[in-house]
C-alpha cells in the first residue's frame, strides 16, 4: 500500500446480518458495484463454523441476483489455501465475497498463503472484494477479534491482531449497534488516535471508493470514531482492567446515502458525495 493510498482497491465492508431474502438492499448494491451484468462470484466460507450452509445461502442469493457463475471456496485448512490451482482460479471472479463467522479463522488459515496473495493481487488489479461481519473486520490492518461489549472501556479488554491490511489505519467493527460495541472502538482509537474506527450496523455496508472516500448503504447506521482531537487520556497510566478516561473523541453517525472522507476526516452529506470537494 502506497503512502497516498488508504484502500488497496475496491472494497465493501458489511456489518453482518444483511437481508438475504426480501429487498436485498446491501447485496444488490454489491452487485451494482461490480460494474457488469455478466459477472462471476467466488464465495469464501472459511470464517464460518457451518461453511456448507453459508455457501448455500450466498449461492442462492447471488443466483437470484443474476450471477453467471458462483464458486464456493470451502477452505478449512492452510494446505488447501496453498493449493496452486485454487489460487490461480481467483482471477476468474469479478467479486470475491467473504462470509461471516470468526475473523481469526480467516487470518490463521488464509494469511500468508497462495490464495491470500492471489486475492490481494486481484484486488489491486481492480476486482471487487466484499465481506460481511468477520469477513469485513478482517479487512483492517489492525483487526479486533475479541472483547466483551460491556467491558469495552476497561484497559486490555479488547484484543486485536494483524488483519489482511486491505485498508490502512481504518479499523472495522461489525454488528455495531446490535451488540453495543462503541466502547471497543473508543478504546482502540484512544490507544492510537492515528486510526479511525468504523462501526458498521447490521444490514448496512460501507463502500470504499477512490481517494479515501466511503459511502454508506443499507437500513442501519455506520458510526465513525475519530481520535484525532484527543487531548487527554489515562490509558498509558492505568493498569489492565481499570476504566479508561478520554476527552474529545469525535463521533459521526452515518446512514444510507451519507459518506465520509477518511483522508480529510470529513462527514459527507448525500449531495456532497457527488461534488468535487468530497474528494
Amino acid at each position: 500500500m502506497t503512502i497516498n493510498s488508504l484502500f488497496l482497491g475496491r472494497l465493501i465492508a458489511i456489518g453482518g446480518n444483511e437481508d438475504k431474502a426480501d429487498e436485498l438492499i446491501v447485496l444488490k448494491r454489491v452487485v451494482q458495484e461490480i460494474g457488469k451484468s455478466d459477472y462471476k462470484v467466488g464465495v469464501i466460507t472459511t470464517a464460518s463454523e457451518d461453511p456448507e450452509k453459508r455457501g448455500e445461502d450466498y449461492s442462492n442469493v447471488f443466483t437470484t441476483l443474476g450471477a453467471s457463475k458462483i464458486n464456493i471456496f470451502e477452505i478449512k485448512e492452510r494446505f488447501e489455501a496453498n493449493d496452486r490451482k485454487t489460487a490461480q482460479s481467483i482471477a476468474d471472479f469479478d467479486l470475491i465475497f467473504f462470509t461471516g463467522g470468526d475473523q481469526l479463522r480467516l487470518t490463521t488459515i488464509l494469511g500468508g498463503t497462495r490464495i491470500f496473495d492471489a486475492i490481494q493481487e486481484h484486488l489491486v488489479n481492480g476486482a471487487l472484494i466484499a465481506g460481511t461481519s468477520a469477513g469485513a473486520a478482517v479487512f483492517s490492518d489492525t483487526m479486533i477479534y475479541e472483547g466483551k461489549s460491556e467491558d469495552g472501556l476497561f484497559k486490555g479488554s479488547v484484543l486485536s491482531t494483524s488483519g489482511f491490511g486491505f485498508v490502512d489505519k481504518i479499523i472495522f467493527d461489525t454488528h455495531f449497534m446490535a451488540r453495543g460495541r462503541i466502547g471497543r472502538l473508543v478504546q482502540i482509537v484512544t490507544s492510537n488516535p492515528t486510526c479511525i474506527g468504523v462501526g458498521i450496523g447490521e444490514d448496512s455496508g460501507v463502500i470504499l471508493k477512490g481517494d479515501g472516500v466511503a459511502e454508506v448503504v443499507g437500513t442501519g447506521q455506520v458510526i465513525i470514531v475519530d481520535g484525532c482531537g484527543i487531548g487527554v487520556s489515562n490509558i498509558m497510566d492505568i493498569k489492565p482492567g481499570e476504566p479508561i478516561a478520554v476527552e474529545n473523541v469525535r463521533i459521526h453517525s452515518l446512514v444510507d446515502g451519507y459518506g465520509y472522507n477518511f483522508r480529510k476526516r470529513r462527514f459527507l452529506t448525500p449531495s456532497s458525495l457527488s461534488m468535487k470537494e468530497a474528494l
